[in-house]
């Protein structure tokens, strides 16, 4: 089946508030967060998780998108991301104390900001007469990452046999589509020549070993391996022939015209800029990645691809890209 529209959103980094925004204005979603895409693919590339306040509300709705744009002839692809495998395996490294607290309980919410005033005030106090008083921001902000509430909660969900762990569980490491390769990372060649469905198989068969810690994977597997599918960053950043050469070689094995990445942020891609996207080697490797954060004067940016040309949708406006 040929699909003639598909919307990608880069690395989300929990910014809830930025997918509703680029929902709404591609017009996937209509005013109440429903599907309104009809045959549209949307691709999530990964990354929904950590370094910001949203990730629940953000999974928890393109979840909620799948059946409903299913129905209409449509679908909702989310990718697996490096940050995903993290945080269900006990990596909480990139975590802030608003994607706890989304997990927390009401009653605990409500008395968080009580309760950080307190432990300021007391920290404060806490310096000994005519001693220096240090800086008190580092101070209470350990204190309300040790202390946060909604920790167990969001390990519980996040579990093999959590909710949201068995729909992450189920999330796939690339799609292929219509000469499009959809990817976290990167797919050189050496993950490329395994093909698409072993890839995804590889994936199935690492979770369904039930691990609980990221420690309990082979550090050469895809989901640890520095070179591999979810963390690969040599695509976005290295140049010369050498590089090129590999491009052209991944997508010619997967018989694709563009691979679609994200994980490395476009301000770090050679002449790339934050909160655009970038391509690479004459469009082959399409770099979407901006760099997306919470926040009123923070991108909404996506990449559209409709009838086999390519553009940048950036809060209304657009820019073809080939």
């Amino acid at each position: 089946m040929r699909r003639q529209k598909f919307v990608a959103i880069g690395d989300l980094n929990a910014a809830d508030d930025v997918l509703v925004d680029i929902l709404r204005g591609t017009k996937l979603v209509n005013k109440v967060n429903r599907w309104s895409g009809g045959k549209t693919h949307l691709v999530q590339i990964g990354d929904l998780w950590n370094r910001g306040p949203g990730a629940r509300k953000a999974t928890e709705l393109l979840l909620q998108l799948q059946p409903e744009a299913e129905a209409a002839g449509g679908k909702v692809s989310i990718l697996l991301g490096n940050h995903e495998v993290m945080t269900a395996l006990g990596v909480e490294a990139y975590c802030t104390t608003e994607e706890y607290l989304a997990f927390a309980s009401l009653q605990a919410r409500e008395r968080w900001p009580k309760r950080v005033h307190k432990a300021m005030m007391k920290i404060y106090r806490s310096t000994k007469k005519g001693d220096i008083v240090p800086p008190l921001a580092p101070r209470v902000e350990l204190w309300m990452m040790e202390n946060v509430p909604g920790k167990k909660a969001l390990r519980r969900a996040l579990s093999h046999s959590g909710k949201l762990g068995k729909a992450i569980r189920k999330w796939p490491v690339a799609i292929k589509e219509d000469g499009l390769v959809f990817v976290h990372a990167a797919l050189t060649p050496l993950w490329a020549e395994r093909g698409i469905e072993a890839l995804n198989e590889e994936a199935k068969r690492l979770w369904a070993t039930k691990p609980m810690h990221i420690a309990d994977l082979d550090k050469d597997c895809m989901f640890r391996n520095n070179d591999g599918p979810l963390c690969d960053r040599s695509f976005a950043c290295e140049d010369g022939s050498e590089i090129k050469k590999q491009v052209d070689r991944s997508l010619k094995l997967l018989g694709v015209e563009h691979m679609i990445i994200g994980h490395t942020q476009t301000a770090y891609v050679p002449n790339g800029r934050a909160g655009r996207i970038c391509t690479r080697f004459k469009g082959k490797l399409v770099c979407i990645d901006v760099g997306l954060t919470s926040g009123a004067d923070t991108p909404r940016t996506a990449l559209v691809i409709e009838q086999g040309k390519g553009f940048e949708w950036s809060s209304g406006k657009t820019r073809a890209l080939w």
